[in-house]
């Protein structure tokens, strides 16, 4: 039997928030909009600064579809949900550790 697909009522406020309802199952999503998830999940470049034909492209599946993803999470819009992982990348750069930090404030040898 065919698992139902659900949508989220109202759009995750973050990416932890939007990766947490896909693992608890909160939001299932067609065969061809979860391969548009996994891959942003994985990438969240392409959803922070992609159009959604680049998006679409990268994914394998129609620019139709990537709106479609979007829509399942409860943004209205592909411009909406790019903020949550905007924000995401954001985060990982100012998340960065001490020595990561020390390299990129050394000067570089001559």
């Amino acid at each position: 039997m065919p698992q139902r697909i659900r949508s989220l009522s109202r759009p995750p406020s973050s990416f932890e928030e939007l990766k947490q309802a896909i693992v608890s199952r909160q939001v299932i999503f067609p065969l061809r909009v979860e391969n548009v998830a996994k891959r942003v999940l994985a990438e969240p470049e392409l959803m922070a600064f992609g159009s959604t034909p680049s998006i679409a492209k990268d994914c394998g599946v129609s620019p139709s579809t990537v709106i479609r993803f979007v829509t399942h999470l409860g943004f209205q819009d592909v411009a909406q949900a790019r903020a949550i992982f905007q924000n995401e990348l954001r985060r990982r750069l100012t998340v960065r550790s001490p020595t990561e930090l020390d390299k990129l404030s050394s000067p570089l040898p001559l």
